[in-house]
């Protein structure tokens, strides 16, 4: 889907997907493609904790409504302060994360079921001239230009802690790493969450992707360039990526967001 033409704006093409896997019996994950808010959401019910994916909808859902609550009323209070070194559509992520978790927060208090439930995310605001993206947890934003995949996101993660403290370790010790899959920050975990907020400018052809560990820890880097390349249907790419995804064993939920910038600097 496109979003609404506008002369002064890029013009946005979205597509988003979203899969169980080959060896879950349920889908944890949770994606948002609001194209006529220029907002892009992909979260990851964290596995082993309760509710999983009522943690992953209701942070979809909470970070959407504060968007749309705010271009409602761009005058209302903000429900936390807003940190001015950055810009609006940052803010607007970082609050809306924060808001994210106080909503997955009061959920879990309200139902002893989901007591300890919670969800990494990852967010992709697009304003006239630059990309905002906010992250927590493991779920990854990418940005394709030409051939060349460029990741985003830091993980906070076990894993991403190792491989920084020993940057030659090799990949059969990472393969074999028992908390490979253990993050280090995610929504419902602590009463207060600080997302890592990124800007960057937005450039003509860019196509940037947002994704959990069900597609990035499973399909290459170059075979992802090579997917998304393949086709100018940004459906159809999708589609291959989780294809791809559940050929190499699906071994968990697969979610994808791909979103093309058609205008802005060349």
């Amino acid at each position: 889907m496109s979003a609404p033409s506008d002369p002064a704006r890029p013009v946005l093409t979205a597509f988003g997907a979203t899969h169980p896997g080959q060896k879950r019996g349920s889908n944890e994950d949770a994606i948002g493609t609001f194209v006529d808010d220029r907002l892009f959401i992909v979260a990851d019910g964290v596995g082993g904790h309760s509710a999983g994916d009522v943690a992953a909808t209701t942070a979809v859902d909470a970070l959407a409504a504060f968007f749309r609550t705010y271009h409602a009323d761009p005058r209302q209070v903000w429900p936390h302060p807003v940190d001015r070194s950055i810009s609006l559509g940052a803010n607007l992520l970082r609050v809306g994360i924060k808001v994210a978790n106080d909503k997955v927060r009061a959920a879990a208090a309200g139902d002893r079921a989901r007591a300890r439930m919670a969800s990494t995310i990852v967010a992709m605001a697009v304003g006239d001239a630059q990309v905002s993206v906010a992250h927590t947890g493991d779920s990854r934003a990418y940005r394709i230009r030409g051939n060349q995949l460029q990741r985003l996101t830091r993980d906070h993660s076990i894993m991403e802690e190792m491989m920084a403290a020993r940057p030659d370790i090799s990949p059969d010790e990472i393969a074999t790493f028992s908390h490979r899959n253990v993050v280090t920050k995610c929504l419902g975990s602590k009463d207060d969450i600080d997302p890592t907020v990124s800007v960057e400018a937005l450039q003509h052809g860019d196509i940037y992707l947002l994704c959990t560990d069900g597609l990035w820890g499973v399909v290459p880097d170059d075979k992802v360039v090579g997917i998304v390349r393949s086709t100018d249907d940004l459906n159809a790419a999708c589609q291959l990526l989780i294809d791809a995804a559940n050929e190499s064993g699906g071994p968990d939920n697969i979610s994808a967001i791909l979103v093309h910038v058609n205008g802005g600097p060349r």
